[in-house]
C-alpha cells in the first residue's frame, strides 16, 4: 500500500486548549475571594487581628436585620433550627459579620442563638482600622 502525498493527520492540537484552560484558572483564581465573602455588607473598622474566614462557618447580618448563614436567608424564626444542623457539622466555631448600621440588640440576639446551639467559639468580623 503506498502512501498519498496528501495524508490525513489524526492527532489533535491541544495547544489552544491548554491556553484556554489556563486563562479560566487564572480568571477563577482571581474571582474566588470576592465571591467567597457573599451578603455585601458595610463592616465597622476595629483594631484586629487578621483571620481567614474559611476556618469556620459565617453568619452575616444585613443592614436591615436579615440573617445569613453563608449565602443562604434563614427565615424569621428558624435560626435556632438552623443552627442546630450547623452543630451536627461540628464546626470549629462561627463568625458573625454584622453591617456597621445594624442594631445592638439584634446582633446580641443572633450571638445569643448561637450560644444556646451549643457553639462555643464566635467571633466578630470586622475591616481593618486605618492607623
Amino acid at each position: 500500500m503506498r502512501r498519498s502525498k496528501y495524508s490525513t493527520v489524526s492527532d489533535i492540537n491541544v495547544t489552544s486548549l491548554v491556553d484556554v484552560t489556563m486563562v479560566l484558572l487564572i480568571i477563577f483564581m482571581l474571582t474566588a475571594p470576592f465571591i467567597q465573602a457573599g451578603i455585601e455588607l458595610k463592616l465597622p473598622k476595629a483594631r484586629s487581628k487578621v483571620i481567614k474566614e474559611s476556618e469556620a462557618i459565617t453568619i452575616s447580618i444585613s443592614k436591615e436585620g436579615d440573617v445569613y448563614i453563608g449565602k443562604e436567608k434563614v427565615p424569621d424564626g428558624k435560626l435556632a433550627d438552623a443552627l442546630a444542623t450547623l452543630k451536627t457539622l461540628n464546626p470549629k466555631g462561627v463568625f458573625i459579620r454584622a453591617d456597621k448600621d445594624v442594631a445592638y440588640g439584634t446582633v446580641m440576639v443572633v450571638i445569643g442563638e448561637v450560644k444556646a446551639a451549643g457553639i462555643d467559639e464566635v467571633g466578630m468580623l470586622t475591616r481593618l482600622k486605618d492607623e
